[in-house]
């Protein structure tokens, strides 16, 4: 299996700074496609990558094991779950004070608007009015 690191950084690489190429530059192919192997995906340090699923079975399942496994994998999307929720809660909260506030201002800006249409006079030169 080939090394995928260096061809997945120069593809991050690339795709953000797309003028670092010149003209002289020759793609390389490659034997192979692209392949990440499973148990990079596995382990403790692969929390933030990838939900505890994604394990491929190593053997057959006892009923315990998989009734086990559904309740880990259910407890860890009802906190995260959890947790998406509170955001949208927050987010709602925040949109709710921003139309008020927005509501609060709209009739003091017209307020100041008819204001100043009363306080503008004629010009004598005839020029228009900015």
């Amino acid at each position: 299996m080939p090394i995928a690191f260096p061809t997945l950084l120069c593809g991050i690489i690339l795709s953000q700074h797309p003028g670092i190429c010149v003209s002289t530059d020759v793609p390389c192919k490659r034997e192979s496609a692209l392949s990440l192997d499973y148990r990079l995906f596995e382990g403790t340090h692969a929390a933030d990558i990838a939900p505890p699923f994604v394990k491929k079975p190593t053997g057959v399942l006892t009923r315990k094991q998989m009734i086990a496994d559904l309740k880990d994998i259910s407890k860890a999307l009802g906190e995260n779950k959890f947790k998406i929720d509170r955001v949208i809660q927050a987010l709602e909260h925040e949109e709710e004070a921003v139309a008020v506030e927005h509501e609060e201002a709209q009739p003091h800006d017209n307020a100041v608007d008819d204001i100043g249409d009363d306080m503008q006079g004629e010009d004598t030169d005839g020029s228009p009015d900015i």
